[in-house]
């Protein structure tokens, strides 16, 4: 094709579970960005169904039936006729379609092509078992931690372990012509199908589908999981939907009874029906030719209760570091082992988001107002300030990643829980070098140029959170594991992409599993389907209600000081719309409750700061996780005067818990001794 190559954007992008049968498309806007100078408006919000680019509004977060709804990713193909040997590409690409042409010749259709699988019960633990996060020390110097699931003998690489706690569902083939009209299920009843390397589809009966019912009696609180998701092509653009699965977690029962459910990360005998997998495709041309493109990869994870909130370190920053600094993406900022101290960073894309970061968590955090003030003021900052006018001492304000012993100051933002064995989270060091050049003066304006395809790479990382894997909700530590990744970046292949292992599917039989072990940190196994989810919570749920507030882990001495795990991501104060008042003129913020709140089971009812904003019994949170509000900014939500609540709030709306929850102090809050977690509490 005179070069022309293809590649699937975003690289990896994100399907979110929900209860609906329904789903919004995922942003396609980066979190904190301003994206509307008329009305205020923040990027990051959901878009909605069948359309372009039009963000969801409070009236599309649940169905008529008051279940959230699933959030889908969409997937496009890009043409690029120059070989790429920077970052960002100078050739900016751009988006093909049926019927467009390609150097003379006329795209006739395209085949996508996508695998779901969950290989969370064959995974290895993520904490030790005196609950300190390993990470990815834990796979160093040849070594792994104890497997989950012990109870199944042999290792993760069994084959009886792989077919019984494996969730496989196997690939599915469509063709983009199909205009929406078919929808795959990747249940256990819609056969399976692949892509030969010329785009015809084949059928695969013979391929091992693999769900826990078949193998076990379950305990399946909220219906047996049954589905990972959906596939199919958005009508009008030949692009690719695919949406998750139903935010299930069942269990092995045994005696008739289900196991505990006891740990916030690590769960033997339960699944939950998150996943991921690669998203491939051939284009197909009137000429009878095709040729390949690049592929990306799909992980279906958590909800995303506050789509516009911000982290300060962002799964884009840690996996950006490790690109700058150990594949060589941007030699002009990074090489030879070092930063260039003549680099001159970019105000919108290296420093403006560090802010806004502050900025948007106060939403979701309970601030006293002298921090909020300090919030709002650094996000107050242009780039034609004098840095040093605005922030008179940088080093007393934000914490050195370069300095370890800096990890245990929380008086330095940012102001969170740090990831594994340090105290407060830092920033990345390439973040920290960006920082730095523009406080010393050496910086631009405006944003660096960059085609719509690596944008869109970009963006779908910048919505997820990074630097506190602990495991995470969307990606874990693995992101900062240089061998996760397509090394050979240079070319077709482009940066950001995993380094996938080839599947022949046509080698697949019934009776042995068609997946192995996989990927392992620190080693060269190339990644399979399920290889992303599996280093995430078992349940997702457990890690989630558990991730609200904790002292720091080490906690430097003589601390009770409570601090957040991941405000953007997991909301643990929050203003409802509900509880604002109008003046007459503007609209007043009422006071704050927590975000997950109620009185179902155990409830969340605690005599200690410490257990606030959880529910104290897990099993509470698998049953009613689904009541959750969402933070979205007040021009997206209705109000009965003055059209809405305005571009400067982030409420919450939709949460179908009762808004009187537990009295919320201003931070700091302070850990109590003598709590004790409930015994002999959940699912009977």
């Amino acid at each position: 094709m005179n070069n022309t190559y293809f590649r699937v954007h975003p690289s990896i992008n994100f399907a979110r579970v929900g209860v609906s049968e329904d789903y919004y498309l995922a942003p396609e806007t980066a979190a904190g960005k301003l994206v509307d100078s008329n009305s205020g408006l923040f990027g990051g919000l959901p878009i909605k169904k069948g359309t372009e680019s039009t963000p969801i509004e409070e009236s599309d977060l649940r169905d008529a039936q008051q279940n959230p709804l699933r959030q889908a990713a969409r997937f496009r193909i890009y043409a690029y006729d120059t070989p790429q040997t920077t970052y960002p590409s100078t050739d900016p690409g751009r988006e093909v379609k049926i019927g467009d042409q390609v150097n003379g010749k006329t795209i006739k259709d395209i085949v996508w092509q996508v695998h779901l699988a969950n290989k969370k019960a064959n995974n290895y633990e993520i904490t030790s078992a005196n609950g300190d996060e390993d990470g990815i020390a834990a796979y160093e110097n040849g070594q792994t931690p104890p497997l989950r699931n012990p109870q199944f003998p042999g290792t993760a690489s069994d084959p009886k372990r792989i077919t019984q706690l494996v969730i496989d569902a196997g690939p599915r083939a469509l063709n983009a012509s199909s205009n929406g009209s078919q929808v795959l299920n990747f249940d256990a009843t819609t056969p399976c199908s692949y892509m030969s390397t010329d785009g015809q589809i084949n059928n695969l009966p013979s391929y091992p589908v693999s769900f826990p019912d078949d193998h076990f009696d379950m305990f399946n609180p909220r219906g047996a999981i049954n589905s990972l998701g959906e596939m199919t092509i958005e009508a009008g653009t030949g692009r690719l939907i695919v949406s998750g699965g139903y935010g299930k977690a069942s269990a092995i029962l045994t005696d008739g009874k289900p196991p505990a459910l006891n740990d916030a990360i690590d769960n033997n005998g339960w699944f939950d029906d998150t996943s991921d997998g690669p998203v491939t495709a051939t284009l197909l041309f009137t000429d009878g030719s095709s040729a390949p493109v690049v592929q990306g990869w799909v992980v279906c994870t958590d909800p995303g209760y506050a789509p516009q909130t911000r982290n300060v370190v962002s799964t884009w920053d840690d996996s950006y570091t490790i690109w700058v600094e150990q594949l060589n993406l941007v030699p002009q900022l990074f090489s030879q082992g070092q930063y260039n101290s003549n680099y001159s960073a970019s105000f919108a894309d290296d420093v403006l988001p560090v802010f806004h970061g502050a900025l948007l968590q106060r939403w979701n955090t309970n601030l006293p107002k002298q921090a909020v003030n300090g919030h709002n003021y650094v996000a107050s900052i242009k780039p034609s300030d004098n840095p040093k006018d605005k922030i008179p001492d940088f080093k007393s304000l934000i914490r050195d990643p370069n300095i370890a012993a800096e990890s245990d100051q929380g008086v330095k933002m940012p102001l969170a829980l740090g990831d594994a064995k340090k105290s407060f989270l830092s920033l990345t060091t390439t973040q920290y070098f960006l920082l730095s050049q523009w406080y010393d003066g050496k910086s631009v304006a405006d944003a660096v140029p960059i085609g719509r395809g690596e944008e869109l790479d970009r963006i779908a990382l910048e919505n997820c959170l990074g630097g506190r894997y602990s495991p995470g909700i969307d990606l874990t530590f693995i992101v900062r594991d240089v061998n996760l990744y397509a090394q050979d970046w240079q070319g077709a292949t482009g940066p950001f992409r995993l380094n996938m292992q080839p599947l022949d599917y046509s080698t697949a039989v019934s009776n042995q599993p068609f997946l192995q072990e996989g990927y392992i940190p620190l080693r060269t196994a190339p990644v399979e389907p399920g290889d992303l989810c599996k280093f995430m919570s078992l349940p997702w749920h457990t890690d989630y209600n558990s991730c609200a507030t904790h002292t720091p882990d080490p906690n430097p001495a003589d601390n009770n000081t409570l601090y957040w795990s991941w405000p953007a991501q997991r909301p643990v104060t929050v203003y409802p719309a509900s509880q604002c008042t109008f003046d007459g003129s503007k609209w007043n913020l009422g006071g704050q409750v927590f975000s997950v709140r109620g009185s179902e089971g155990q409830g969340t009812e605690t005599d200690y700061p410490q257990q606030e904003g959880r529910y104290q019994c897990y099993f509470d949170f698998v049953a009613n996780w689904q009541k959750v509000g969402f933070v979205i900014q007040g021009t997206q939500i209705p109000a009965a005067q003055n059209g809405n609540y305005g571009a400067d709030k982030f409420l919450e709306v939709a949460s179908l818990f009762d808004t009187d929850g537990q009295a919320v102090q201003p931070w700091p809050t302070a850990s109590i001794p003598g709590y004790t977690p409930p015994t002999n509490c959940g699912p009977t």
